[in-house]
Order: structure tokens, then C-alpha cells, then sequence
């Protein structure tokens, strides 16, 4: 009886240690200066990867006390060495940081990006070269000259040449070259013969020369306004350039190992040294601003925020992104228990499938 007794007693003490446990405040570490995601403002967590642990917190009746962390690698190592039980923002999953700490499932994915201030140089120079070297434009005037070429030939046999005084020159060569140049400008042609024949031809060279100057329009407009999209960053003379601007990028985060690892790559020691790390969106725009760097890189939601706060953004353009995508998600401090971190998991795999995730992400990005 007094070993059962015990052994009920025992059960009791292991019941009531779980539910201390379970019931303890966790310890939730917030990165500054990362909005969309997260920042503390006047002391208070806001941000979007702060808003879904909330609703987390909420579902779960959870107390926490929110932990300031500097910067998303700062919160690895806090989460690493226990220090917060979970740590909060778009954290970049990558293999140097899965070396040290474990991450929740991942509940969005973004790329980086390169704000940059707007050359104001001529660009005709490099536009006209764009343009000599398409091959599809080169196609279209080739095959627009042999067409009205050859459709003025024809003409010229069934009329004799051309008789209209508007046309006719001193010289025949000079009269079936005025004629050819009508065709292909689409000027007058009506002008070129009035017999059945004749207006038949000058209608079929009309509507061919018509779809060719609409790929040619179409084709040069594209060369024209490509200059406006971003570029892959995967082109390294791109990068290059960037980097001998000057590039201020998010200190101690995904976008800072990332650069320097690509200037390493490019075997150009100079161009690290012009790689700035700086924290906080309101000094990366007062970098940006005063010149001291052509460049801002950041994961492309904080880009996109910043080109929106910036006082006056037609001055700046997102110049260049990486179009892979990275998986981002909680960090897990290295005491938190299995159970508390499946409930997690359980919780955003619940809000993504509902459709409950999405408004929350979305909201911030807008704002």
C-alpha cells in the first residue's frame, strides 16, 4: 500500500512539473528594425511574422514576454544557446543557420533585391545598340524592305512604271525608288496604279507591311522598356557595377552573407570593401539618399516597403532581385520542448491551409 501510495505520488509530482512547464512564460525574441516582418515600436512588437506568432499565442493561451534581438543572425545565436525559447521574423532558412539552430515550417518564401538610385545619363547609345542587335528586328526590316521591294518591281512591270506626277522623277531609277520608299512607309500608295491588278498588289503589300511594322513596334517597345525591370542578379556584370557603386546591405542578415559570398566569388577583394552593413530601414534610405552608396540590398519585402517610404521614389528603382526564393520561418530556442514546438508547427500548417495566413502577410506587405 505505502509503495502504491508512492508511486501515486510520484505520478502526481511528474503531472504537476508538465503542467508548470506547459504553463510557463516563454521568452520571445523580436528582430528590430526588419518590417515588414518584425520591429519594436515604443517597446511594443509589431509586424507581420509578429502578428502570426499572436494569433499562435492566442489559439494556445500563452504567456510570453517579448525579448529585443538586433538582427536575424543575432537571433539565431540567442535561440541557439537558449536564451529565447522562440525567436520571431522572416528568418531566412539556410544551411549555415540549420547548422545551428532549429527552424519551425516555413510560412513564406522571399528572394533579395537591390534598390538603386536612377541613373540620370542618356541611354540612347546603349538603347540603339539593343536595338541593331535583336535578331527579330533585323528580320522585320530585312523582310519588310524585300517585300515592298519586290512589290514595286511587280507594279512597275504592270504599269510600265510609275506614271503619277507625284512620283515620277528625272530619272526611272529615282521614280521606282520614290515608289518603293511609298510602299514602305505606307504613304501615297494608292497612288501607285489604278488598274484591278495593281490595286490588288498595293493592298497585300499594305497589310504585310502592316503585321511587320507591328512586330517591329511590339519588339523595339519590349528593348525600350526592359531597361525598367529588374535584372537576375545572377549576371555577374551587373553585380560587378553594383558593387563598385557601393552597396549598403542589412547588417547581420541573409542579404549580407549572400553579397559577400558573391564578391568573394568574383575573386575582386576591392569590391567586398564597398559592401556597407547597416541595420534599420531609416539608415539604409538615409545611405541611399545622401549618396554615400548607390545601392540598398534586403529581402525583396523590405525593398519594396523602403522604395514606398522613400520621400521621393521616382528618383530610385528596384534595379535587380534574385529570382529563387528562400523559405522563412520561426527559430526554435534549443529549450523549448517538442511538444510546445509541434504545437507550433500545428498551428501555422493550420492557418496556411485556411487561408488565415495569407491577409496577415499581405497586410503588412501593402503597408
Amino acid at each position: 500500500m505505502r509503495r502504491a501510495l508512492g508511486l501515486a505520488w510520484v505520478g502526481i509530482g511528474l503531472l504537476g512539473s508538465v503542467s508548470a512547464a506547459e504553463a510557463q512564460t516563454l521568452r520571445v525574441g523580436v528582430v528590430q528594425n526588419a518590417m515588414p516582418c518584425s520591429e519594436l515600436e515604443n517597446g511594443q512588437p509589431r509586424g507581420s511574422a509578429v502578428e502570426l506568432w499572436q494569433n499562435i499565442a492566442t489559439q494556445r493561451s500563452w504567456s510570453y514576454t517579448t525579448v529585443a534581438l538586433r538582427t536575424p543572425n543575432a537571433a539565431i545565436d540567442a535561440a541557439a544557446n537558449g536564451e529565447v525559447d522562440l525567436a520571431v521574423s522572416c528568418l531566412n532558412i539556410i544551411p549555415e543557420r540549420l547548422e545551428k539552430a532549429d527552424f519551425s515550417i516555413l510560412y513564406q518564401e522571399d528572394s533579395l533585391a537591390f534598390l538603386s538610385r536612377k541613373t540620370h545619363q542618356h541611354q540612347l547609345l546603349p538603347l540603339l545598340k539593343n536595338l541593331s542587335s535583336d535578331s527579330t528586328l533585323q528580320d522585320a526590316i530585312v523582310l519588310l524592305m524585300g517585300i515592298t521591294a519586290l512589290g514595286a518591281a511587280v507594279l512597275w512591270w504592270i504599269g510600265k512604271g510609275f506614271h503619277h506626277k507625284d512620283i515620277s522623277q528625272q530619272r526611272r531609277s529615282f521614280t521606282f525608288f520614290k515608289g518603293w520608299m511609298m510602299l514602305v512607309v505606307g504613304s501615297g500608295i494608292y497612288k501607285m496604279g489604278d488598274s484591278p491588278p495593281s490595286m490588288a498588289i498595293v493592298t497585300l503589300i499594305n497589310i504585310s507591311t502592316l503585321i511587320i511594322t507591328s512586330i517591329f513596334v511590339g519588339t523595339a517597345a519590349t528593348l525600350v522598356f526592359q531597361d525598367y525591370q529588374p535584372v537576375d542578379l545572377s549576371q555577374k556584370e551587373w553585380l560587378i557595377r553594383a558593387l563598385s557603386e557601393g552597396v549598403a546591405v542589412d547588417g547581420g542578415t541573409v542579404s549580407e552573407l549572400w553579397l559577400k559570398q558573391q564578391a568573394r566569388a568574383l575573386g575582386q577583394r576591392a569590391l567586398e570593401q564597398r559592401i556597407e552593413p547597416i541595420s534599420g530601414d531609416e539608415a539604409l534610405i538615409r545611405a541611399l539618399k545622401r549618396g554615400t552608396v548607390s545601392n540598398v540590398m534586403a529581402d525583396t519585402g523590405r525593398i519594396q516597403r523602403m522604395s514606398r517610404q522613400i520621400n521621393d521614389p521616382s528618383a530610385y528603382q528596384i534595379s535587380a532581385q534574385t529570382f529563387n526564393r528562400t523559405p522563412q520561418a520561426f527559430v526554435f530556442g534549443s529549450g523549448l520542448s517538442k511538444a510546445k514546438r509541434d504545437q507550433i508547427n500545428l498551428s501555422i500548417s493550420t492557418m496556411r491551409f485556411s487561408g488565415a495566413l495569407e491577409p496577415i502577410l499581405k497586410r503588412w506587405n501593402g503597408a
